[in-house]
């Protein structure tokens, strides 16, 4: 398989960016959030669970997230 430099870079960055807090995963989620807080009239927002989206079909038939964690 050849390698694709732009995934390498990516990966490298990540990786970087994962020994900066110590590869620990809260520190590195910690991070993650308040970064994300820097953008956060970027970000669109998940319709709100009373709301919905797509038809009801769709949502029937979409896994929620408990019954995929293992």
């Amino acid at each position: 398989m050849s390698a694709d430099r732009g995934l390498e870079a990516t990966r490298a960055i990540r990786e970087r960016i994962s020994r900066e807090f110590d590869n620990d995963p809260r520190r590195l989620v910690e991070y993650y959030m308040r970064y994300q807080e820097r953008f956060a009239d970027r970000l669109r927002r998940a319709p709100r669970s009373d709301q919905g989206s797509g038809t009801p079909g769709e949502q029937a038939d979409a896994p929620d997230a408990a019954s995929t964690r293992r």
